[in-house]
């Protein structure tokens, strides 16, 4: 069975979240999004370190998005910074820390954030107003060709657990949508 179909229930309850169901109901407020920018920028930098030194990225030339995610951010927050990283984001980090010595396991949370910028994000840029540099690839066929040939099977549990993480992170602006 393929890695996609293994963790195909994971990623259903993702998208099924209140923020991505306001992302794509075009209904999510602009600062949430600029807030989000902003977190996914500091996991982004900690899975794309832990693979760069694991030798994973060798052969996926353009991957790295942290630096255009927190280039979105600047651009759409007008270079005020003032958004704190999120509890459930730092527990993350943390998490990301703790298993940044097994490439199988950070292979999966690069698989589970950087192909869903590849395929979902191509959506998203389309109904999210703003920048958008981290969600622009280059060559995505052949960066998509050499990332599958990384993948396997073995790799279902722990993508299932970074899926697990986005939810638990998207679901920290649950109040704010409330409230807005």
């Amino acid at each position: 069975m393929a890695l996609k179909e293994l963790t195909k229930e994971k990623h259903a309850e993702a998208e099924s979240t209140a923020f991505m169901k306001a992302v794509f109901a075009r209904s999510l407020p602009q600062d949430l999004w600029i807030d989000w920018t902003k977190q996914k920028s500091l996991f982004y930098n900690v899975i794309e370190n832990y693979a760069d030194q694991l030798g994973l990225l060798e052969d996926l030339p353009g991957i790295k998005r942290s630096y255009y995610l927190f280039k979105d951010y600047t651009t759409m927050n007008g270079g005020q910074i003032s958004h704190t990283y999120r509890h459930p984001v730092i527990e993350y980090v943390n998490y990301l820390h703790s298993i940044g010595d097994d490439s199988k396991k950070i292979l999966s949370h690069l698989y589970t954030w950087h192909m869903g910028d590849m395929f979902g994000g191509q959506m998203i840029k389309k109904v999210v107003p703003g920048s958008h540099y981290n969600l622009e690839f280059e060559d995505i066929p052949t960066l998509m060709t050499n990332f599958r040939k990384k993948l396997s099977d073995d790799l279902a549990k722990e993508a299932i657990c970074a899926f697990e993480w986005a939810i638990k992170m998207m679901k920290d602006y649950d109040n704010n949508l409330v409230q807005n």
